[in-house]
């Protein structure tokens, strides 16, 4: 059979026409389909030759050439698939799942004999809305792939029914089939190198992204890794990681990896072990990964340092205590702060992931949240972000609230959602909400969107123009939702014809930080030296 596998578009860096060629193709490389890339190499193991094709190289390309056509991108990359193929694999991913269906139904068009199918996380949380949504598309693969994908393509090429195959969602005489969960793949160790020679350029890289393992034990309300994953902690061994960063040291000259897993330091002495066979190997190798900071300690950091770990990614979530529980994270907000804190002092990069905009939030776990991201700044190597929270498909917040979902205005904050989405894609989203649930908003009794997004876009570019400024006013005792308030009503009175469709690009303009500092001058300053006559 004639194999392609399709990685889904992630990266929307092209969008800026002054990055150069060079720094796009890493950002292409280092955005590689894992696993797509996985699942090829597979293929490759049992004498099939697929090919891998990479969205992000086909959007690059759009943006370079076709600037003017600015959302016709699904047209450009179906017109790459020239090659008659037996299959067609695409993986998908939320925010570009709408582009990646039609590049896909394009596909089916060109090609009426080609299986065209869709595996990875998006589409097997919408499996059953996909198919009777988008006739075009043949079936889903849900969940790990490698045992199915193999399975799949021998029942086809030898025409057999697919009922036998686990962990397919498929159309059989206008009726959708879905046989039996596939498990998941116990022993990763046994997964090959992934086919990363099937892409050009990734020695450009900077850092190679590598699988570090697979499954989460724990179960945030918001979060969709449990779901795909079922659950299934598991971690290749110190052995094979090493394996597998030397591989790429020699193969490409990369010695620094971006170690993929949701929640690595789950075990603490398998992530000790990993750090003393990296202290113990002739070769220097650096790395990032992720963790929730109740499953790491100051001990650990220091191990975790001296072994090259240069990067980690602590999903907070939200700074209110209360809200801690609600949405089943459970963490504790004073041991929180703590290991951002260690990070710094071992001089590790943090990035700190706050979500606001949950169902249940008041504007004291707001207040909680905005003072958590804030004092973050305190340490000097640490990274606050800030997200409005996106109803992922098949989660718990979105069965909850699935019936009440509410659609802003379509030009309002979809590009937030991590791509940008033109008319087609957008009107998509308005038919198919069970599909593209993550475009959507949960209603908030307590807060209000259109602050929320003011509240993120002034805080994130604050930071970046102005982090010093914010932190001085932090240390000095500010509440600091208070002094956004107060910003905002500055604002208002100063522009008052600025749109809430502006508002966007007037904080990341060069206007922001000028006016801020006007502002802090005039409400903070003045008041300081006011209080100082008034007490002398």
């Amino acid at each position: 059979m004639k194999v392609c596998l399709v990685g889904a578009p992630t990266a929307h860096e092209f969008d800026d026409h002054t990055m150069s060629e060079t720094h796009a193709m890493q950002a292409i490389a280092e955005h590689a389909p894992l696993g797509v890339l996985s699942l090829a190499a597979v293929l490759e193991q049992q004498g099939m030759k697929p090919e891998v094709v990479d969205l992000n190289r086909l959007y690059y390309d759009f943006r370079r050439n076709n600037a003017k056509n600015e959302h016709d991108f699904a047209g450009f990359a179906a017109s790459y698939f020239r090659d008659q193929y037996d299959f067609v694999g695409f993986g998908s991913v939320c925010s570009s799942y709408p582009v990646t269906l039609r590049i896909a139904c394009k596909v089916k068009l060109q090609q009426p004999q080609a299986v065209v199918a869709f595996g990875g996380p998006q589409a097997s949380a919408t499996d059953v809305a996909t198919l009777e949504s988008y006739s075009p598309i043949d079936l889903i693969v849900r969940g790990e792939a490698e045992q199915t994908l193999p399975q799949l393509l021998e029942a086809l090429s030898q025409d057999r029914p697919l009922d036998d195959v686990p962990g397919l969602t498929f159309r059989r005489d206008d009726r959708i089939l879905r046989t039996s969960d596939a498990g998941g793949i116990t022993d990763l160790d046994s997964l090959p190198f992934p086919a990363f020679h099937l892409l050009p350029d990734m020695e450009s890289c900077r850092f190679m992204p590598l699988e570090l393992g697979r499954g989460c034990p724990f179960s945030c309300t918001f979060c969709s890794t449990n779901d795909f994953f079922r659950r299934r902690f598991r971690l290749k061994s110190p052995a094979r990681m090493l394996e597998e960063m030397r591989r790429v040291k020699v193969t490409y000259g990369i010695d620094t990896f971006e170690l993929v897993h949701d929640m690595f330091t789950v075990d603490r002495k398998r992530v000790a072990a990993f750090c003393e066979a990296l202290l113990a190997a002739p070769d220097k190798f650096y790395w990032g990964c992720s963790a929730r900071t109740d499953c790491i300690d100051e001990e650990l950091i220091e191990l975790m340092a001296s072994a090259g770990c240069r990067g980690i990614f602590f999903g907070i979530e939200t700074g209110s205590q209360r809200m801690q529980k609600i949405i089943d994270k459970g963490l504790d907000m004073d041991d929180s702060a703590a290991r951002v804190r260690s990070c710094s002092k071992s001089k590790i990069k943090t990035a700190v992931s706050l979500i606001v905009g949950f169902p249940e939030e008041t504007k004291e776990d707001l207040r909680a949240t905005v003072g958590f991201f804030t004092d973050s700044l305190r340490s000097e190597h640490a990274d606050p972000q800030l997200v409005i929270l996106a109803p992922l498909a098949g989660t718990p917040i979105h069965r909850q609230h699935k019936e009440n979902l509410f659609l802003e205005d379509a030009d309002s904050d979809l590009s937030y959602r991590g791509w940008d989405q033109g008319p087609e894609e957008k009107k998509m989203i308005a038919d198919c909400p069970d599909i593209f649930p993550n475009f959507y908003s949960v209603p908030i009794q307590h807060l209000d969107h259109e602050f929320l997004k003011e509240l993120r876009d002034f805080l994130l570019n604050g930071i970046k123009v102005a982090r010093r400024l914010l932190l001085e006013l932090r240390l000095a005792g500010a509440d600091m939702l208070l002094v956004f308030e107060e910003w905002r009503a500055w604002r208002q009175t100063r522009m008052p014809e600025l749109a809430r469709n502006d508002l966007a690009a007037y904080y990341a303009s060069d206007a922001f930080p000028s006016d801020l500092l006007e502002f802090v001058k005039m409400r903070y300053l003045a008041e300081s030296t006011t209080s100082t006559k008034a007490s002398a």
